[in-house]
């Protein structure tokens, strides 16, 4: 079975990453190259556009104030998949130049409550680091209900 899901992992990547994918191992790293690489046309991939639902690894799927998706390129080896991306809701709904979209904060799972999701953050991002007061709120709020995440931490730089 883990064989199945592993070449089952690698068929998808192929599919929505036609370009080599390189493993990132950490956040300091992956904003790290993605600031090094600002010609880069990355993928971004909205599995989940705003108002659609969620289950982050909870059995109750939750509406989403905000697009999520992922970098299928940029691998986190946490789950074996692209590193997961949240766009602030001010700038959800829309299209989004992957070039112009830089990271201003991370949600971590909390490896107390779930420990087999360490590792595996989300990545706020925002274009230009563009974000509305109104936009920490939102994305305050709805992962303080989800009790397997840490507080929100926001990026200075």
């Amino acid at each position: 079975m883990k064989l199945l899901f592993e070449n089952w992992r690698g068929y998808i990547r192929e599919i929505y990453s036609p370009r080599e994918s390189v493993t990132i191992a950490t956040r300091k790293e992956l904003k790290k190259y993605l600031e090094q690489n600002p010609e880069e046309n990355f993928t971004i991939n909205i599995d989940n556009p705003v108002d659609s639902y969620k289950k982050f690894g909870t059995g109750t799927p939750h509406r989403l104030p905000f697009d999520y998706g992922e970098w299928p390129e940029l691998i986190n080896p946490a789950d074996d998949m692209g590193w997961d991306l949240i766009i602030v809701p001010s700038a959800s709904g829309g299209s989004h130049p992957a070039q112009n979209l830089k990271i201003i904060g991370v949600v971590e799972y909390d490896g107390e409550k779930a420990p087999n999701k360490e590792g595996n953050d989300k990545m706020i991002v925002a274009p230009g680091r563009n974000i509305l007061d109104s936009d920490k709120k939102i994305i305050k709020d709805f992962f303080e209900k989800l009790s397997d995440f840490k507080k929100v931490k926001w990026s200075t730089k």
